[in-house]
This record gives C-alpha cells, sequence and structure tokens, in this order.
C-alpha cells in the first residue's frame, strides 16, 4: 500500500513547503493542466501525498482542480498575487493601453515574466467582428509571443541556457522549436527594438511589442491581431509602439514622482 509521508517532521513544516512549491513548479509548466498521478510523477511523491497538497492547495485558490482536460491546473489566486505585485503598472498602464488601442485599433496588452512565461497582466480589446480577446493573467511560454521575445531579448543569451533546453515545446508548425533558432531570433529583436510572432502561438494569431524598462519593472507592450490583418497594419503598429515607448518611460517617471508626493501628502502638483 502506498505510504503516505505526510507526517510532522523535524523542520517544523518546511519539507511540506518544498512539496507544496514543487507542485506549482511542475503545475506552471503545464498550463492545461495535470492529472494527479502526472503530478505525483513530476515531483516524484505518493500520489496520496499530493492529492492533501492539492486539496489545500484548491481550497485556498492557488490550484484549480477543473482544468481545460480534466486536471489540475494553477489557480486563480495565483493571478490575483501576481496582479497585486504589479499593481503600479497595471494602474499607471490602463491609461497607456487605451492610448495605445486607440491609435492601432487591435487588441492591446501589458505582458510581464512570471516562472518562465508571459502572463497578461492587463488588456484591453479592439472592436472588431473578427477580433483577438485574451484574458487577463493567461501564460504561454516565452518563446512563442511577441512580448515573451521582447522580455527574453532585454536580457543576454545566457539567460536562455538556463531556461530553455536545446528543443523547444511548439505551439504550431511556425513556432520556433531551437534554442539556437531563438538566439538568432532574439538578436534580430534586439537591433530593431521590436518583437513579432506571426502564427506561433495559434494559427491565424499574430502580435508585435516592445520591452519597457521603467522604474517599476521590466515590461512588455504588446499588440495581437488577427494574421489576415497583419501584413496592413505591422508597419503602422511598429512605427506607433516606437511613438509611444517615448511616451511611456516620460509619464511613468512623472507617475513614480507623483506617487512619491502624494505618500508624504503633498498636494497634487496639478
Amino acid at each position: 500500500m502506498e505510504k503516505d509521508d505526510l507526517a510532522p517532521d523535524p523542520r517544523g513544516g518546511v519539507q511540506v513547503v518544498a512539496r507544496t512549491a514543487a507542485i506549482m513548479r511542475a503545475l506552471s509548466a503545464h498550463p492545461g493542466g495535470l492529472s494527479l498521478t502526472a503530478i505525483a510523477n513530476e515531483v516524484d511523491l505518493p500520489r496520496s501525498t499530493v492529492q492533501r497538497l492539492v486539496t489545500a492547495l484548491e481550497i485556498e485558490g492557488l490550484v484549480d482542480g477543473k482544468g481545460p482536460s480534466g486536471g489540475t491546473r494553477l489557480g486563480p489566486t495565483i493571478s490575483s498575487l501576481v496582479a497585486t505585485a504589479h499593481a503600479d503598472m497595471v494602474v499607471f498602464g490602463r491609461h497607456q493601453l487605451k492610448s495605445l488601442l486607440d491609435a492601432v485599433g487591435e487588441t492591446c496588452s501589458i505582458v510581464t515574466a512570471v516562472n518562465a512565461r508571459s502572463m497578461v497582466l492587463e488588456t484591453m480589446t479592439a472592436e472588431h467582428l473578427l477580433r483577438i480577446v485574451l484574458c487577463q493573467g493567461v501564460q504561454t511560454h516565452l518563446h512563442v509571443s511577441a512580448g515573451g521575445k521582447a522580455l527574453l531579448a532585454a536580457h543576454d543569451d545566457a539567460v536562455l541556457e538556463r531556461l530553455f533546453p536545446s528543443k523547444l515545446e511548439a505551439y504550431t508548425e511556425h513556432t520556433i522549436s531551437t534554442r539556437n533558432a531563438l538566439r538568432a531570433e532574439l538578436a534580430k529583436v534586439r537591433e530593431r527594438g521590436i518583437a513579432f510572432s506571426r502564427n506561433e502561438r495559434e494559427i491565424g494569431v499574430s502580435s508585435i511589442a516592445m520591452a519597457v524598462a521603467t522604474n517599476m519593472g521590466l515590461y512588455a507592450f504588446e499588440v495581437s491581431l488577427p494574421d489576415a490583418r497583419f501584413d496592413k497594419q505591422a508597419d503602422h503598429i511598429e512605427e506607433t509602439l516606437r511613438a509611444h515607448k517615448a511616451q511611456i518611460l516620460e509619464q511613468a517617471a512623472e507617475f513614480e514622482k507623483d506617487k512619491l508626493t502624494g505618500s508624504l501628502g503633498l498636494p497634487d502638483r496639478s
């Protein structure tokens, strides 16, 4: 009979925390979800131990036991915690997203990196019959979206060796499938300052993004659109993103100053 080894241990619960963290790391690598047996295999723990930990995590909203494939996946509380950690950018970025959306007429998002994946921090959807709709908190591998590539390009190539195996997971036939090919792609992103993804995450979906390093952290502003409109819209979107970057950097600095004066109880400069 399988032994449940969640008995009290002399390390004061450290072992339980380590095992819980291992489970959550395993789930972060499988956004579609994993069965309890698959989780147990991933983290090398008895299934009964995994079941007890997953049940506790589900009560707290940290995992969801009803993933799209019937397995367990990371829960909504994770996205909420991440959003709280990036609260300043969410508040500041909403106005920036609206300005960008008005200029390009396509879905616009702020993307951040979480656990070696890209996550949509905030998004605004375009008003088209044919449009891309993204959900806040949705995560994907960094190498398949323009926002992920823009974030990766802000780091040196040594990061690739730590994050990616030599062969990468392919979402479609257009996905970059090797670490060497990704390295070459990121060199182009650094040279141009803009990242592209065409049919790499899903057939028919394209995106264009730029990274912006502010005092609040490193983020990517991404424009997502149906690939059918890409050729017509790409130049205009790229030009708009470049102009938008200067605006973001200037206004981000002002936002930080206003936040500081507000915390001191000083009157608004306006």
